[in-house]
């Protein structure tokens, strides 16, 4: 409701779903699914978008909730779907993500934004431009919180 958007689908378990819905949400059509399953929610949902001929996803709501490991997943799921050529964007509605493949990206956000990049590997040869903290081909090893915490300054481009 915070969108103000109507699902066209719901598809889950629906374990913590509130039972007082408002009448355009309780028509949503749903796929209802066991509780104890193989796959999470979002996981089935993204199965169910990309059936539907889905060639972009926000993921809203990917970063919040009380569950981490969810998180994480929609993190580790993104990048698979990006690989396979999906667009893909996560969204808790303060923050956001979008995975990068190895390449160019650029992007036009606010002068001042904060950003971050978070390699799942050893990053080799990461230049950063439109950033407060620049980098030039510098090589960044797994798990090194350098790429943390920079700050948008014109257009910013990662390669």
């Amino acid at each position: 409701r915070t969108l103000s958007l109507t699902p066209e689908l719901w598809v889950g378990d629906f374990d913590s779903m509130p039972a007082d819905l408002p009448d355009e949400l309780a028509a949503v059509p749903r796929q209802v699914f066991p509780a104890e399953k193989d796959k999470t929610d979002g996981e089935l949902a993204i199965a169910a978008a990309l059936e539907r001929g889905a060639t972009s996803l926000v993921l809203a709501g990917a970063f919040g909730g009380k569950r981490t490991d969810h998180a994480f997943l929609h993190l580790a799921l993104s990048v698979r779907l990006a690989e396979a050529g999906t667009e893909v964007l996560l969204t808790s509605g303060a923050q956001e993500g979008v995975p990068l493949l190895p390449g160019k990206a650029g992007f036009d956000y606010a002068d001042g934004m904060l950003f971050s990049i978070l390699g799942f590997s050893d990053l080799g040869g990461l230049t950063v431009s439109g950033a407060k903290w620049p980098l030039n081909h510098v090589e960044v090893a797994f798990g090194s919180s350098l790429t943390i915490s920079n700050e948008v300054k014109g257009r910013l481009e990662i390669a």
